[in-house]
């Protein structure tokens, strides 16, 4: 069976885990009935934001049941991506090491948004999935 987890962020930024569940498929119907079935145990309460992993059926799932509640991907599934992500690359340990920097040390959207522009120059990353 697979294990699904909801993780979000306290106002202290540390991660909390807001629910799980051990689940027999990991379709947008499943993931529903099971986000249903934490949102009843909330009253209906809906997180202003949720990390989870890059799954599309969850996604769905939170896109139609919590519409208004922030999706964000957990940087370590992001992280761990990286090797096939980047294979192509020739200098793969440097531009490793420099997305978890740029992803990391940003302190601000802007800082973020200059350093990704450059990071995607540097290594001819535009059009890549």
């Amino acid at each position: 069976m697979s294990f699904a987890s909801f993780v979000g962020v306290n106002q202290h930024r540390q991660s909390i885990l807001l629910g799980c569940a051990l689940m027999s498929s990991e379709d947008i119907t499943s993931y529903k009935m099971v986000l249903s079935t934490w949102l009843g145990a909330l009253n209906n309460v809906h997180p202003l934001t949720i990390m989870t992993d890059q799954c599309d059926s969850i996604k769905a799932a939170i896109n139609a049941l919590m519409p208004n509640t922030v999706h964000r991907c957990c940087i370590w599934h992001i992280f761990a991506k990286l090797p096939t992500k980047l294979s192509e690359v020739l200098e793969g340990k440097i531009a490793k090491a420099e997305f978890k920097a740029l992803v990391l040390d940003s302190v601000n959207v802007v800082e973020f948004e200059r350093r990704w522009t450059d990071y995607i120059a540097k290594y001819n990353l535009d059009g890549r999935d």
